[in-house]
């Protein structure tokens, strides 16, 4: 089929589970259908079209994929490879069929003469450790070295104010994203769950939880603006950019500095996520 092919409809590329929604309706099947002739359930379905893996059971992605493709005449193979990779799960499909191959069978070997060797190699070396400390005088004792820092995507600098995060965060704050045009969003739980993967329209806004440890990705950050209430914060990224896991709860430390004279003024309530 067309659209499985080139992951394209009417010039816009596609992720794998809009192109299965794609190919039902060029199949003039609904979701009804499919869920009767494979017997999965309807929501399932729709989590799979929407890439919302994350209410789907642990383990069952993959023969529900399967299932899927059967129905719409897809290779499953190939469907579910990219829908895995675009999605994060590929750790489920490695996963779930670890047998190895005949030519990788070996018998085990013992392993005891190895562990003797090592027990040897390493009384030796505490031996020559501790004598070695008798004849050196201590050199004077030095400060440690400056642990390696990680940097989130959302942080501007190693220098930026700390303090903004050490204080608890304004979690009445109604932040929200809004489409400012049409653009991909996606929305994780700090443990990977994908509570949000498609393509917004514009004008369509998003309430993330707060003070949870959820990020943001876009293949547009020009597309969505960072709201409170009726005061607009920012961009979510660069026009016309990428971004990768912007932080929602320091996207709001940031906003509680900016807007709180606008918030104030214009007596924002909070919102219902």
């Amino acid at each position: 089929m067309a659209v499985f092919k080139s992951r394209e409809f009417d010039g816009e590329s596609l992720r794998m589970g809009q192109v299965l929604r794609r190919v039902r309706e060029e199949l003039g099947m609904n979701i009804a259908d499919i869920s009767r002739k494979s017997l999965l359930r309807k929501d399932f379905l729709m989590w799979i079209e929407r890439m919302e893996i994350g209410q789907i059971p642990k383990g069952y992605l993959t023969p529900y994929l399967r299932a899927y493709c059967v129905e719409l005449g897809l290779p499953d193979s190939q469907v579910i490879a990219q829908y895995t990779l675009e999605c994060g799960a590929v750790s489920e499909v490695r996963n779930s069929a670890p047998v190895p191959k005949i030519g990788e069978i070996t018998q085990p070997k013992a392993k005891w003469p190895l562990m003797v060797a090592t027990a040897a190699v390493l009384t030796l070396v505490a031996g020559g450790a501790i004598g070695l400390t008798q004849l050196v005088k201590p050199a004077s004792e030095l400060a440690p070295a400056p642990a390696i820092v990680a940097v989130n995507g959302a942080r501007h600098s190693l220098f930026e104010d700390a303090s903004r995060t050490s204080r608890p965060l304004p979690t009445h704050l109604p932040l929200e994203l809004v489409a400012a045009r049409q653009g991909w969003l996606e929305v994780r739980g700090a443990d990977g769950t994908i509570f949000r993967s498609r393509i917004m329209a514009a004008g369509e806004n998003y309430f993330p939880r707060l003070d949870a440890g959820w990020t943001v990705s876009a293949k547009d950050g020009g597309a969505f603006q960072w709201r409170i209430g009726d005061a607009v914060i920012g961009p979510l990224g660069p026009d016309g950019g990428a971004v990768f896991s912007v932080s929602v709860d320091q996207k709001l430390a940031e906003a509680a500095d900016m807007a709180a004279p606008t918030v104030a003024s214009n007596g924002a309530s909070k919102a219902t996520r």
